[in-house]
């Protein structure tokens, strides 16, 4: 990061006028402290879609985030996406009847999630195609490039390896990973550090954040970010 601290700023009042003129008004609930990384990279198609408090997603230009809905004379999409919520880069989230994710639930890059197969298996003019619900509860971790298919239901603070297909019900504190997900382990049922946790009175994590950003960007100058651009180092 070669921005000067001044610099990164201003983008970021840019980045907050964009999500407040030009995103927020596409939910149907958009919550308070949402953070969104590159909002441009943010793609944003349908109705009844709605997004809780301190909900986190980061978006690149090579890997948009896509939270689609559909509505027609057979479909009705919804998707709920939750509290402290974390969404990675390149990750779609598609619906035709209803999808909720749970508060504190951490979605790595690349994941796909839809409660349709979008077409049918005999008629492929079927756009319909059986949708079903899918169900994520709190503090579920999904890992990377997986796949959820319509009718999952994955249970309170379980975890899905990296790479699996997902269908049916998950039960809660388990791990499961594989084509199809199959289970791995049992977690204990302790007390599980959620996301939440990162954003209580307690909490220093986003005083922290700007510390961090301070540090980086402090000695920058406008012109060493200028020659970083055309003249990078190799």
């Amino acid at each position: 990061e070669h921005r000067p601290l001044w610099v990164k700023q201003l983008f970021n009042s840019f980045s907050a006028f964009f999500i407040h003129h030009f995103l927020k008004p596409k939910f149907s609930s958009f919550g308070k402290h949402v953070m969104i990384l590159n909002p441009q990279h943010l793609k944003i198609f349908g109705e009844n879609i709605s997004i809780g408090d301190y909900a986190t997603l980061i978006c690149s230009s090579n890997k948009k985030i896509d939270i689609s809905t559909w509505q027609t004379d057979k479909l009705n999409g919804s998707i709920s996406l939750g509290n402290y919520i974390l969404i990675s880069p390149g990750t779609s989230i598609r619906s035709a009847e209803r999808i909720d994710i749970g508060d504190s639930t951490m979605i790595a890059s690349d994941v796909v999630i839809t409660d349709s197969d979008w077409h049918g298996i005999y008629d492929r003019t079927d756009y319909v195609a059986t949708p079903k619900p899918v169900k994520i509860h709190k503090n579920v971790w999904i890992g990377e490039r997986s796949i959820i298919l319509k009718g999952t239901q994955i249970g309170e603070n379980s975890i899905i390896g990296a790479g699996s297909v997902v269908h049916g019900d998950i039960p809660p504190n388990s791990v499961y990973a594989g084509n199809p997900a199959k289970e791995v382990k049992k977690l204990d049922e302790g007390s599980f550090v959620t996301r939440e946790e990162l954003f209580n009175d307690s909490s220093t994590y986003l005083q922290d954040l700007n510390i961090i950003e301070e540090n980086m960007l402090g000695n920058n100058s406008f012109f060493g970010w200028i020659k970083s651009m055309f003249w990078p180092k190799k």
